[in-house]
């Protein structure tokens, strides 16, 4: 990712405006001390578009509590997909595996994990959403709106919020079902039981 997305760079707009206007130094010191993970340098260069490579997970989720959005909605501002909630965990057979096998597998890993590709969701306009949901939050925050368009306003923001999440476990939850048919068993008998020379 040699330039930031729009969207991400309007999550840290969001951010700011949320904070009175907070400088980049000012919301990394704010995520610091909520315990994330993000420098004001990274801020800023997101913030810019000239941030070289994509932002850490870490620093997507600092920028998710920042705008006071969901992580899903975060890393869908950055044009990934969100890391899963189960971690990773070799079949027991890999154990089995030498150490030139292991670091092979770790290479193949991590070029699967480099750049992984965000859901394909044509048509939304997430700077648009968050724009609308910013706008919404704005007039939450003022006292003199009836209490109707209080709790209206904020059902369309939880409505926001669930659709977007839903969005993307949907998508997490596809990308398991591809994995799971690809290892259920039949696809590498092969390497299960290797063929013997009849004799």
């Amino acid at each position: 990712m040699g330039k930031t997305s729009r969207s991400l760079i309007d999550l840290i707009d969001i951010a700011a405006q949320r904070h009175g206007g907070a400088s980049g130094r000012r919301l990394a010191e704010l995520a610091q001390h909520a315990g994330h993970d993000i420098s004001h340098a990274t801020l800023n260069r997101l913030r810019q578009g000239t941030y070289a490579t994509r932002p850490s997970d870490a620093s997507i989720r600092a920028i998710a509590y920042l705008a006071d959005v969901s992580e899903n909605t975060a890393f869908a501002a950055a044009g990934v997909t969100a890391p899963a909630a189960a971690v990773y965990q070799p079949p027991r057979e890999a154990q089995r595996m030498s150490t030139r096998q292991r670091k092979a597998l770790d290479e193949v890993i991590r070029a699967f994990a480099a750049e992984p590709a965000a859901p394909a969701l044509s048509g939304v306009d997430f700077g648009g959403l968050l724009a609308a949901r910013e706008r919404l939050s704005v007039a939450l925050a003022g006292d003199d709106d009836a209490q109707q368009l209080v709790d209206a306003a904020r059902e369309v923001m939880a409505r926001i919020d669930e659709v977007t999440d839903a969005a993307f476990a949907a998508a997490t939850d596809q990308d398991a079902a591809d994995c799971e048919s690809c290892l259920d068993g039949t696809t590498f008998s092969s390497i299960d039981a290797p063929a013997h020379a009849a004799g």
